[in-house]
C-alpha cells in the first residue's frame, strides 16, 4: 500500500495561509473596537499564541538548539523590540484610523530591506525597490492627509511608524539566529518575553 505524503485539506498550506492573512487583517479592527488597554491586549494576544504553539512543539526542538550567550542576548532584544512594536502600533489605533495605521505598517519590508542590506549585505532587484518606493509614497500621502484631519491622527501615524520600525528590528534579529534555533521555539521564547514586558506595564 502506497502512503500519501500530501497534507490534508484542512492543513493545506494555502488554507493555512488564508487563515493567517485573515487573522492579521481583522486583528487591527478588533483592537480598534476594544476598550482594553494596549498592554493588556498585547499580552493576551501573544499569551494565547504561545499556548497554541506549545501544542505543536516537541522536546526534540529544544535539544537541537545551538545557541550561545550572544544568541540568547539577541533573542531577549528581539522580544524587547517586538513588545515595543505592539505597544506603539496598538496605541496608534487609539489616535488614527485602521487604514492609515495599516498602510504605514506596510512599510515594514522597506525597513527590513534596508537593514538586510547594511547588516547582511543582501541585495534586492529593482522591481522590489520600485514597489517599496510606491509603498513609501503611499504612506506619505496618508500622513499628509491626516495633517488636515486632526493632530491626533498625525500622532497615531507617528506611533504606527515607530511601531513598524521596531517590528523590522525584531525580524532582523530573528534572521541573525534563525539557523541556530527552531522557528516555533524562537517565537515561543520571544512571545513569552513580550508577555512579561506587557505585564510589567499594567
Amino acid at each position: 500500500m502506497v502512503s500519501s505524503n500530501k497534507p490534508s485539506m484542512l492543513f493545506h498550506p494555502f488554507i493555512l495561509l488564508f487563515i493567517s492573512i485573515l487573522s492579521v487583517s481583522i486583528s487591527s479592527i478588533m483592537i480598534k473596537l476594544s476598550d482594553t488597554p494596549t498592554s493588556v491586549a498585547g499580552m493576551y494576544r501573544l499569551f494565547i499564541s504561545v499556548i497554541i504553539m506549545l501544542c505543536f512543539t516537541s522536546g526534540k526542538m529544544a535539544r537541537s538548539t545551538e545557541m550561545n550567550k550572544k544568541d540568547w542576548v539577541i533573542v531577549i532584544l528581539s522580544g524587547l523590540f517586538l513588545g515595543l512594536h505592539f505597544l506603539f502600533w496598538m496605541e496608534s489605533l487609539v489616535y488614527t484610523s485602521v487604514a492609515s495605521s495599516m498602510v504605514i505598517l506596510s512599510l515594514q519590508p522597506l525597513f527590513v530591506m534596508m537593514g538586510s542590506y547594511f547588516l547582511f549585505k543582501e541585495h534586492v532587484n529593482l522591481l522590489t525597490v520600485f514597489c517599496l518606493i510606491v509603498a513609501l509614497l503611499g504612506s506619505i500621502v496618508i500622513a499628509w492627509g491626516d495633517i488636515w484631519v486632526s493632530k491626533d491622527a498625525l500622532i497615531g501615524d507617528g506611533l504606527s511608524l515607530i511601531g513598524t520600525f521596531f517590528a523590522s528590528v525584531y525580524l532582523l534579529a530573528g534572521q541573525k539566529v534563525s539557523g541556530k534555533i527552531n522557528a516555533s521555539l524562537y517565537s515561543i521564547f520571544v512571545f513569552l518575553l513580550v508577555v512579561l514586558l506587557c505585564s510589567c506595564t499594567i
